[in-house]
């Protein structure tokens, strides 16, 4: 046999498309994975995996990188955990290819970007996000968007939550761009949490029906778990029903996190959640990792809108309803502002993987979440382990992994982790960053 550039010994081989474990060994000549057939190959460099579990990379699909100053700390923090594939611009804020792309010129993981709708707003001159678009500044932003699809943008991305009052003829008319893309989608960040999230989740659906588009709901739990969780997993599931194509994902923590300078923040949003200030904590800023009071977040309103609040808010259970649901991908949503923000940038995947394993998945099943699943909603060539695939891998101790991130350490890297590998070469090795970045900046 010829000889491999990594052989990978002894570990147990997790297949989340085929729902399996076996014990074997696993190699890489060129980038892909070969599975060597009898004796020891020779190989340029083995690791002894003994005891550890090797599976795909983890793939991200739900994650912000939109920081032009600092291209290191989200990916490097995804890349610590197993994450070895990643989309940035979700919820509407992903920059346009040509203003990010000279700033990420080496990424430490496969990183590739969604065109958000608020960035196509800004590019027409819309700066209030209260005011809905004109016909002429919806023309202008399908032009621009049509640009950023044939350039390699993975498909649009919305927040409405975070411009309320976006008009359905706005969605659409940027929404019909996408069809002569094949392979693109539209994950939606839903324009109302708490109670009238039922709402919010119909308005995608129905929009996936009538466009026979792909659309993903974002961090479905963050915004359904306060109470209406399984009322708005059985609105999808009978959208479904009806050949609606429509995705899912949601990150394994019981808070949310966003810029407290955004309409989420507007009057009203105590009577929503029932809960005050009082559950809120900053995330970044001058009081980070302080609990808020009514004048120090009127102060951070209005003088540092841009900093991260956690709110304290969600129902833990429900959370866990729908990140066990057989359709549900694991994603982090991970979000930073100069370097500080909420812990899921660092510890959403070990977490994730464990809350599945109690909820009762076997390994295969709860790496399905964090691989193949969301590889599949997003066309990706990721999240396999066969032979010629990618060989972007994790190898890990099933009984070592755990999350170390906290609301008050917020980049703990994970315990557990022993090699990440990116095309066949070693990224992480015990904790350690290859201080060479091996990652790619993708495009469709």
């Amino acid at each position: 046999m010829e000889r491999l550039d990594l052989l990978l010994l002894g570990g147990t081989l997790v297949d989340p498309r085929g729902g399996t474990c076996r014990l074997g060994s696993l190699g890489v000549r060129g980038g892909r994975i070969v599975f060597p057939k009898g004796e020891k190959p020779e190989a340029t460099r083995v690791l002894d995996a003994s005891g550890l579990l090797v599976a795909p990379g983890f793939v991200d699909l739900h994650m912000h990188d939109e920081e032009r100053e600092d291209p290191h700390t989200v990916e490097r923090a995804l890349l610590l955990q197993g994450v070895t594939t990643a989309l940035a611009g979700n919820c509407g804020s992903g920059p346009l290819l040509k203003r990010i792309r000279p700033h990420r010129t080496s990424p430490w993981l496969h990183l590739g970007y969604l065109t958000g709708h608020r960035a196509l707003r800004e590019e027409v001159g819309l700066t209030d996000v209260y005011l809905p678009a004109s016909p002429g500044q919806i023309d202008a932003m399908k032009a621009l968007l049509r640009e950023e699809l044939r350039q390699g943008s993975f498909g649009l991305s919305f927040g409405l939550e975070y411009a309320p009052h976006t008009s359905s003829e706005e969605i659409r008319a940027l929404a019909e761009e996408l069809r002569p893309f094949p392979h693109r989608w539209i994950p939606v960040h839903i324009r109302y949490d708490g109670p009238r999230c039922l709402e919010a989740v119909q308005e995608v659906l129905d929009l996936a029906l009538e466009t026979g588009l792909r659309f993903d709901l974002s961090h479905f739990g963050s915004m359904t778990a306060f109470g209406f969780t399984r009322q708005a997993l059985e609105l999808v599931e009978a959208a479904w029903e009806k050949g609606a194509d429509v995705t899912l994902d949601c990150y394994p923590y019981d808070a949310f996190c966003t810029h407290v300078g955004s309409a989420v923040f507007d009057p009203g949003f105590e009577e929503r959640w029932g809960k005050g200030v009082e559950a809120l904590e900053a995330g970044s800023g001058r009081y980070r990792g302080r609990r808020l009071t009514p004048e120090t977040f009127a102060e951070l309103r209005r003088d540092d809108p841009e900093a991260l609040v956690i709110a304290h808010v969600l129902n833990g259970s429900e959370v866990r309803e729908c990140l066990r649901h057989p359709r549900c991908a694991l994603a982090s949503d991970a979000v930073l502002h100069q370097g500080q923000g909420h812990p899921r940038a660092a510890g959403t995947f070990p977490r994730g993987l464990r809350l599945l394993r109690e909820e009762g998945l076997s390994w295969p099943e709860a790496i399905r979440h964090a691989t193949s699943l969301p590889a599949e909603m997003g066309w990706l060539d990721a999240g396999r382990l066969e032979e010629g695939a990618p060989a972007d891998l994790v190898v890990f101790d099933p009984e070592r992994l755990v999350d170390r991130a906290t609301f008050q350490d917020q980049l703990l890297p994970p315990e557990g982790i022993a090699y990440v590998v990116l095309r066949g070469q070693v990224a992480v090795d015990h904790g350690t960053i290859d201080p060479v970045p091996r990652g790619s900046f993708l495009l469709r």
